[in-house]
């Protein structure tokens, strides 16, 4: 469907982007992420899939600045990559390990009063550069890139997001 775009060190390629639903009013988004990776970074060699459901703010979307990633909609919509950061995550006894997660976000701009939504599908794959960092989760979240936010990281309403961490143990191979 698209054409490969290269973002520090990581191939993005769009697979699928359609808006699957409109006018679902904000009471019934869900809180929680909506996203799947098939496996996780063990190697280079391999594309990784992602597909995400996103929820983006039906009032109209203005033009976003950061356009190095994959073209989603117009200049409107964008699958951006920024690189590996450190990640707190939960751990099974109560506290806080750090992880490096890969950051993926749809980039949008628009005002931040929403009261209704339309859901997104969108799947990509991503490639690693031969010798490229491996990152322990992965993480895509809807980000609302409006200046007058200010740090749109706290923005509950429009953030969405989730944890793919590598499992510990085969899965099974007999149900």
């Amino acid at each position: 469907m698209g054409n490969p775009v290269n973002v520090n060190g990581v191939t993005l390629t769009l697979k699928d982007f359609r808006k699957f639903d409109t006018n679902i009013s904000s009471e019934n988004v869900p809180k929680g992420p909506l996203v799947n990776i098939s496996g996780f970074e063990g190697s280079n060699e391999t594309p990784f899939t992602v597909t995400v459901l996103a929820y983006l703010p039906d009032n109209p979307l203005q033009p976003i600045e950061k356009t190095d990633g994959l073209q989603l909609q117009g200049n409107e919509i964008y699958l951006n990559y920024y690189g590996i950061t450190p990640i707190k995550i939960l751990n099974k006894d109560g506290g806080h390990t750090t992880v490096s997660g890969r950051d993926f976000r749809v980039d949008f701009n628009c005002k931040k009063e929403a009261s209704h939504f339309d859901l997104y599908y969108l799947q990509f794959t991503y490639q690693l550069e031969a010798g490229a960092e491996l990152a322990d989760m992965i993480y895509v979240r809807d980000n609302n890139t409006n200046p007058i936010l200010g740090d749109v990281n706290d923005d509950p309403v429009t953030e969405r997001g989730t944890v793919t961490t590598p499992a510990e143990t085969e899965p099974p191979t007999e149900f």
